[in-house]
C-alpha cells in the first residue's frame, strides 16, 4: 500500500490549518503552516515522519 502524505490529501491546497474551538467566539487552539506549528498553552503537536525502510 503506497504511504499517503498530508499535502497530497485534503490539504493538497491549503496553506494553513487553524483548528479552534466550536463557540461563538472561537479560540485557537493550533495553527499549522508548512514550517511551524503554533499551539495554545497545555496542547501539544505529536508528528509522525515517514521512515524510509
Amino acid at each position: 500500500m503506497k504511504k499517503k502524505f498530508v499535502g497530497n490529501g485534503i490539504l493538497k491546497d491549503i496553506t494553513r490549518l487553524i483548528i479552534e474551538t466550536d463557540e461563538e467566539n472561537p479560540v485557537p487552539i493550533a495553527i499549522i503552516d508548512y514550517n511551524e506549528i503554533q499551539l495554545a498553552k497545555g496542547y501539544r503537536a505529536r508528528l509522525k515522519p515517514n521512515y524510509k525502510n
